[in-house]
């Protein structure tokens, strides 16, 4: 993907990179406390580095029914916050598993999942550090634990037979394109727009 063209000082037209990540993430994020603030202020300088990345977590309505036939709770928690946590307080669910490998640029994967749980088009499913959205599921030989999921964007990098396929912790691999910083204010509450969009 690239911006419109542009014309450098000696007249040579060029196209104009972007960052060309298929998702795009924005979110609002707030500080109550000393150290929820201290750690929101050094993320914001250490993301506006070169080439820095980062795991954004990434909040859906829906989701996948569990092995019990009830739809997944959203309350995929971070720990109590302590000096160096990161991640969730919990597992994620692991009914959902590759059937088959995956390969780079696969557009769909199969996958083997209870037979009370079910994938819905529109839902996300995130493979390693990669997001997706799940477009059409059908049944494998007419299989109530087996499926086909096609999925958008393509499958990005290679994954093995057996690896988990998270329905409700979901994460993106991101670089931050734009972030408010926070350090030099003394508002109570700190409040900081982040724009992230997907690293490769």
């Amino acid at each position: 993907m690239r911006f419109s063209p542009f014309t450098n000082i000696d007249g040579e037209a060029f196209a104009k990179p972007s960052l060309n990540g298929y998702w795009r993430l924005e979110v609002t994020a707030f500080a109550r406390q000393m150290g929820p603030q201290l750690a929101l202020s050094s993320f914001v300088t250490q993301m506006q580095a070169a080439g820095a990345t980062c795991v954004v977590p990434v909040v859906t309505q829906f989701r996948p029914n569990d092995d019990a036939g009830r739809m997944l709770a959203g309350n995929c928690l971070s720990p109590q916050y302590t000096f160096d946590h990161v991640g969730f307080a919990s597992d994620p669910f692991d009914g959902f598993t590759l059937r088959a490998a995956a390969s780079h640029r696969d557009s769909f994967i199969d996958v083997d999942k209870p037979a009370l749980s079910q994938l819905w088009p529109g839902h996300y499913i995130t493979l390693g550090d990669r997001l997706h959205q799940v477009v059409n599921v059908s049944a494998i030989e007419e299989s109530e634990t087996a499926i086909r999921v096609s999925v958008m964007p393509n499958i990005r990098g290679d994954h093995d037979v057996g690896t988990l396929v998270v329905v409700d912790q979901l994460r993106l691999k991101c670089r931050m394109e734009q972030g408010d910083p926070i350090g030099a204010s003394i508002e109570k509450i700190k409040i900081s727009n982040l724009s992230f969009i997907e690293a490769f």
